[in-house]
């Protein structure tokens, strides 16, 4: 099979020299994803202005270029990601296909959807005992049964879960394509389009059944109820349930209010900051706001409308628990051990939105 090096292209995860010392200076994040006791894959997020206080000091390194002139000679962005394995093992190819044009072009979000795809079927395909470049069309028939059907998989997926890895891993493998020398296994078929006469391309492996718009809307009291049970903690008479483990009920309820109260996305209700909230102003029921551009999905900024209601909960958590957080870290000195460039909460009440997000992404929205 005909193949060339990515060495000389726009990716720097080649691993022909030093490459590893790069790879490993900017994990800042990760998702491993078990396909088998041998198979297990790891998404790592590049950050080019991550500094390592060793990189200088190592007499190995001195005359190297620093981590962030690799990043600009290679063209290495912010958030681009890279795959390994838990051994180390990478595939150059793959990430080279991250670093490509297409994927660069690409939302955060499609990138994430991606990366966390390609990284499942990497795994499933060492647990076969199987070459990416040699995957066919049994390889993709069989990862479908093992993402959707099989018992062994105690994490197995609904239809659309595969149907987007389907489109990530045929992205792939087309881009790969020309460059060296493999097949898409992910094989199409045509049927028949929405309009009458029309034809259109499907996935031979695509699942028969993909929920499309499954939504069950809830009115303010189901609503109400929903966050008393599932985020307070409290039964159908108002009293604590036994057993209930919940220690954030505070800071999740002002969240999935903003969220239900607005309309916002939780990427960009996480990324409000508190001096872009209104004061609070007892005569006023709606609050008029603005939503930055680099914030907003698509770039796209807009106003939004917060009722009071919502504004007097974030506040509230701002000096409550936030507050206390925030002292207990102080106390324990844990800011003092962030990394360099890392700053820490100016005072009691910063709110802490990334923890938020990972937070209540485990949860069921007010809309499932």
């Amino acid at each position: 099979m005909p193949r060339r090096s990515l060495a000389t292209s726009n990716c720097c995860w080649d691993f022909s020299d030093c490459e590893w010392l790069y790879v490993h200076s900017l994990m800042i994040d990760e998702l491993e994803v078990e396909a088998g006791p041998l198979a297990r894959w790891q998404v790592h997020w590049c950050d080019p202005r991550w500094e390592v206080s060793w990189y200088a000091a190592d007499p190995v390194l001195a005359g190297l270029p620093t981590l962030a002139e690799w990043a600009h000679a290679h063209g290495t962005q912010t958030g681009q990601p890279v795959l390994l394995r838990a051994d180390g093992w990478s595939v150059p190819e793959v990430n080279g296909f991250f670093a490509s044009a297409r994927m660069r072009n690409a939302s955060a979000g499609t990138r994430r959807k991606y990366a966390f795809a390609v990284a499942v079927w990497l795994g499933f395909l060492d647990a076969a005992g199987r070459a990416w470049h040699d995957a066919d069309e049994e390889d993709v028939a069989g990862f479908k049964f093992w993402r959707m059907t099989d018992e062994a998989n105690v994490r197995r997926v609904a239809g659309g879960t595969v149907l987007d890895d389907l489109i990530a891993i045929s992205a792939f493998y087309r881009w790969a394509g020309n460059r060296f020398g493999v097949s898409d296994p992910v094989a199409r078929r045509q049927v028949p389009g929405p309009d009458l006469g029309m034809v259109t391309e499907s996935f031979e492996a695509g699942p028969h059944l993909v929920r499309g718009k499954d939504v069950k809307w809830l009115d303010p009291a189901g609503y109400a109820r929903w966050v008393d049970v599932g985020l307070r903690g409290l039964d159908l008479r108002g009293r604590e349930i036994d057993g209930w483990r919940g220690r954030n009920s505070q800071r999740d309820c002002a969240f999935v209010d903003k969220l239900y109260g607005t309309g916002l996305r939780l990427s960009e209700w996480a990324s409000v900051l508190c001096l872009e909230l209104p004061a609070d102003d007892e005569t006023r029921t709606f609050y008029t706001c603005r939503l930055a551009e680099a914030c907003a999905k698509g770039g796209r900024g807009r106003r939004f409308w917060m009722p009071r209601s919502v504004l007097v909960d974030v506040l509230a958590y701002e000096e409550g628990e936030r507050a206390a957080a925030v002292r207990r870290a102080q106390r324990a000195g844990r800011y003092e051990r962030l990394p360099s460039g890392a700053s820490p909460p100016a005072s009691p009440d910063a709110r802490e939105s990334g923890s938020l997000i990972r937070h209540l992404r485990r949860r069921s929205p007010a809309a499932t």
